[in-house]
């Protein structure tokens, strides 16, 4: 959901202004041109929602992609829309190169020495010519410092390392943790999931193995789904250690002695050692986790620009890494309710190899061509870039909306784009026309909720485009990544010196009233409503809490959707805190009044308050909400039924002393059976001599030898009974927590109960 953000302050009404403006209007990625005068017409602007279509951005090295991708993602930013960028080449980096006011000290740093010395010029001479043109452009194109504040303040801009420290590290291996939902509700996506870290870790680990068929990957995929279903989070240290001593037996129908043998694990368990022992493996165990809405959120609340920086990793770490976030990004995706509205943007810059036409099948095509199918309903637009055109599956080509063409290579590529465009409904004597016209920084536009194609010329970007960055030059951006506190410090400091109060708590539809609490310790307040109930959950009793919702999306229901926190009722406050800035309300608030929000509260607020709860299958008791499986096992055995412990050892006892009378029986039996027969065999030597021509006595040998085998039934019957009551004794004393199983309780709207709601200012 997309949240915005007003900057206060009398001095910055220009700015206000700007930001509305690119908030209700659409997004200025450039003008209109026209090819026969070679001359720049009206601006031109897409809706936001037309990226829901998905886009595709195509053009040779040296047409304008990269500027126009980034104008695109600065003005999605702008909106309060959060955009997750994956970046192979390090291009997508620019976007952090924010100056507000194009000094040349600003520049100095990003200037290639080398080239400028090439030129014969000084770092200095080149970084004045450099900001002075920078200046001169964002001027030419109606943008200005106004913008580039609104930019800097609208969103948080951080560049993530998997496998590096140079900018923020990604923890990889935090994947493994186990998912907060259950697993039955998301199989097919947890699976893909699990399937993305079983290839990543064999190709890691340098193990030659196909992720999917392999023994390997079915066992590891086996190993990680099992912890994952039993609500278990997993280490690589923790992985090492089932594959030496896995908890199972079996693998399908067979034994795991004869799938998988001990000796043919070795290989395996060390390959996986020497990867956790590896000091350069470190880097994919650290920062912060590959958890999508952090990706998407900053700790304050405003949008990210979270680019996956991927240049200095191996092809093979590369697939790893972006195939496992597309699968997690395809997850959160179907966990989201459904809307009309732009709620964030996936772009990726070079899809060369990463979608590729069939029969190629890299660990990236499936998860993205479902994004590329389904992500829509989610309010989740994809936008892809590549030189060229070949480079991505035909499904993927009809499932875009948005095409933006410019130079290409060859008529190969030509072709293949008219055929394509023709596809999704372009005229071909217009595409001939204007693919002919595509020159540096113009491309062609085609989208499906325009009438005809058109010529658009990219805007000047309010970033700087200095080409790629290296990881020195990521390390040097993200040290002076500020803290969200030291941020606040600077606009208070700014605004301390033009003399400017802070503003008060907008006004709020009775009978709602203000109340607040300092859960990060910022300036900023963001609103939220708290709702104090009472709960009821089958099973269990009631109990009574009080949860925060951010006031967040464009109706009350949206509301509901976002995360949501438990607060104690003692932490809020009703005095305000001084020099306190505050996030607007959200219109349909004032609009639709308490009512709106109240029915909205009573719908959806029990599917909020779903647990995950164990059930003993022995037992049939239930966990308490909250109660990991190690703790319900030890308050199961805490509470063990003692009287019926000692009944059922007094029963074993009586079952053993049965059993003794019965062992005793049946060896009686078994030595009347033999003097039988040995009786037999003495009567009946005359027929070996021809003396005697009738046999006797087998009668006797069959009725003794029916008697033995009934006397051994009863003492087989009678060891069953002795080890299942021992069984049953030692759930009893000794409670596995693999045993229990998993069940999500939502309440009904009968057994919630709503005792107060209100307003609650988060700062």
């Amino acid at each position: 959901m997309s949240r915005s953000f007003v900057i206060n302050g009398g001095g910055h009404q220009k700015l206000v202004n700007r930001y509305t403006h690119a908030m209700e209007k659409g997004l200025y990625i450039g003008k209109a041109f026209d090819p026969a005068a070679a001359t720049i017409g009206e601006r031109l602007e897409i809706d936001p929602t037309d990226l829901l279509t998905h886009g595709l951005i195509v053009g040779m090295t040296g047409s304008g992609k990269t500027g126009l991708a980034c104008a695109l993602i600065e003005e999605v930013l702008l909106r309060g829309t959060p955009v997750i960028a994956i970046d192979p080449k390090g291009d997508i980096g620019n976007l952090l190169l924010l100056f507000e006011k194009w000094e040349a000290r600003q520049v100095v740093p990003w200037i290639d020495a080398d080239a400028a010395r090439r030129d014969g010029k000084s770092v200095d001479v080149v970084a004045e010519e450099t900001a002075a043109s920078w200046r001169a452009g964002l001027a030419e194109w109606g943008l200005g410092s106004d913008d580039a504040i609104a930019l800097r303040r609208a969103r948080e801009g951080v560049i993530f390392t998997p496998g590096s420290s140079a900018g923020v590290p990604l923890n990889i291996l935090q994947s493994l943790d186990a998912p907060r939902a259950s697993f039955d509700s998301m199989e097919e996506d947890l699976r893909d999931e699990i399937g993305s870290l079983v290839r990543g870790l064999l190709r890691l680990a340098g193990v030659d193995a196909d992720p999917v068929q392999s023994t390997e990957g079915v066992f590891l995929a086996n190993l990680i789904e099992r912890a994952w279903r039993e609500g278990r989070d997993l280490s690589l240290e923790a992985l090492v250690a089932f594959v030496a001593d896995p908890p199972f037996e079996k693998i399908g129908a067979l034994p795991l002695a004869r799938v998988y043998p001990r000796k043919a694990r070795e290989k395996l368990l060390i390959a996986l050692n020497n990867l956790l022992a590896a000091p350069a493996f470190e880097a994919w165990r650290r920062g912060e986790p590959l958890d999508v809405e952090r990706l998407l959120r900053s700790d304050d609340g405003r949008p990210r620009l979270s680019i996956i920086y991927t240049a200095h990793l191996g092809d093979e770490e590369r697939l790893f890494v972006t195939a496992l976030l597309f699968d997690r990004i395809k997850t959160w995706m179907r966990r989201q309710s459904g809307t009309g509205e732009l709620r964030a943007l996936i772009y990726m810059d070079e899809i060369y190899g990463y979608f590729p036409p069939h029969p190629a099948d890299p660990p990236t095509k499936r998860p993205l061509l479902t994004l590329l199918k389904q992500a829509r309903a989610q309010g989740l637009g994809v936008v892809l870039a590549t030189q060229n055109p070949v480079d991505l599956d035909y499904k993927g080509l009809a499932n875009m909306g948005m095409w933006l063409v410019g130079r290409l290579q060859t008529e190969q590529d030509r072709a293949r784009l008219k055929d394509g465009l023709l596809g999704v409904g372009a005229k071909a004597k217009d595409v001939d026309a204007l693919l002919g016209a595509a020159r540096k920084r113009v491309f062609l536009l085609h989208d499906i909720h325009r009438s005809a194609p058109c010529l658009l010329h990219s805007r000047w970007t309010l970033s700087f485009l200095r080409g790629p960055l290296t990881r020195p030059e990521v390390a040097a951006l993200m040290k002076e990544r500020p803290s969200p506190e030291a941020d606040e410090s600077r606009v208070d400091e700014q605004r301390d010196r033009e003399g400017q109060e802070s503003s008060a708590a907008p006004l709020l539809p009775p009978p709602l009233r203000h109340h607040y609490l300092d859960r990060h310790g910022y300036k900023r307040a963001a609103p939220h409503i708290f709702v104090k109930y009472a709960v009821k959950h089958a099973g269990l009793g009631e109990r009574i809490e009080l949860r925060a919702f951010a006031l967040a999306g464009k109706t009350p229901a949206e509301a509901f959707e976002s995360e949501s926190f438990v607060i104690g009722e003692d932490a809020l406050r009703e005095k305000a805190p001084e020099a306190m800035q505050y996030e607007p309300l959200p219109e349909y608030l004032h609009s639709q009044g308490v009512k709106g929000l109240e029915r909205a509260l009573r719908e959806r607020l029990p599917d909020k308050l779903a647990v995950r709860l164990f059930v003993d299958p022995w037992s049939k008791e239930l966990s308490r909400p909250g109660e990991e499986r190690r703790e319900f096992a030890d308050r199961l055995q805490e509470t063990a039924d003692m009287p019926k412990l000692e009944k059922l050892r007094k029963k074993i006892d009586g079952k053993k002393l049965k059993l003794q009378m019965y062992e005793r029986d049946l060896s009686g039996r078994r030595t009347e059976k033999w003097a039988a027969l040995g009786g037999a065999l003495l009567s009946n030597l005359g027929l070996f001599t021809g003396r005697k021509r009738r046999i006797t006595g087998a009668t006797t040998v069959l009725t003794k030898d029916r008697m033995e085998n009934a006397a051994e039934a009863r003492v087989e019957s009678m060891k069953a009974e002795i080890v299942a009551l021992g069984e049953e004794v030692d759930r009893l004393k000794d409670v596995d927590p693999s045993r229990f199983e998993e069940r999500l309780a939502i309440p009904s709207q009968k057994d919630v109960k709503i005792l107060r709601f209100d307003i609650v200012w988060v700062h």
